[in-house]
């Protein structure tokens, strides 16, 4: 004779879960772009030449960090300054504030780094948006780097937190290693 008993109480269904998300390990490596600049680029991500619109002209450039694993890309582009550094930094600034409206959040962060000469923002938007990160970069001259993080999925900041987390770390890295090339492709040390 067997006795099967059970409980009464009525099952209750179990949250909505996520993958669990593993990082790769913390390290970077010196990478040249083929745009004027090298920077620390995490071990995990890749520098690609970008597609731009408009010729290549020597004026514009466009280069791509690449985090495969983790579906993000920061897309950025390098301008030759001409007399135009107030119009670049304006533009950087209205792309920012196109996130606003679905921004929970905007984190403000200034490079200042005179022994690179190496000066810009970083901001770090939270929220369902296009982009969680976006800066630009420049040297007031002759250099402008601007760059924006995008993931390829649908935007959902608590699942992303994460993985969004460590790319910002990343991108901060990249801001504070970021050496000018001249023309040549040697990068420049200002003393």
């Amino acid at each position: 004779m067997t006795l099967t008993t059970s409980c009464t109480e009525d099952p209750v269904p179990k949250p909505r879960g996520y993958f669990r998300i593993d990082l790769p390990p913390d390290s970077t490596h010196t990478v040249p772009s083929h745009c004027p600049f090298t920077a620390e680029v995490p071990v995990y991500a890749r520098l690609v030449e970008g597609k731009g619109i408009g010729p290549d002209d020597g004026r514009t450039c466009w280069t791509n960090m690449l985090f495969p694993d983790q579906r993000a890309a920061v897309h950025m582009t390098w301008r030759r300054v001409e007399g135009d550094l107030p119009e670049l930094v304006r533009d950087a600034h209205e792309f920012k504030q196109k996130h606003q409206v679905l921004a929970t959040r905007i984190k403000v962060e200034e490079v200042l780094r005179d022994s690179a000469r190496v000066f810009g923002t970083i901001f770090a938007v939270d929220g369902n948006v296009a982009s969680p990160m976006v800066f630009y970069l420049t040297d007031s001259v002759s250099n402008f780097l601007y760059g924006a993080l995008y993931f390829d999925v649908r935007p959902n900041a608590d699942s992303l937190a994460p993985v969004t987390e460590r790319i910002r770390t990343d991108i901060r890295s990249f801001a504070h290693s970021l050496r000018w090339n001249d023309p040549a492709g040697v990068v420049q040390h200002v003393q």
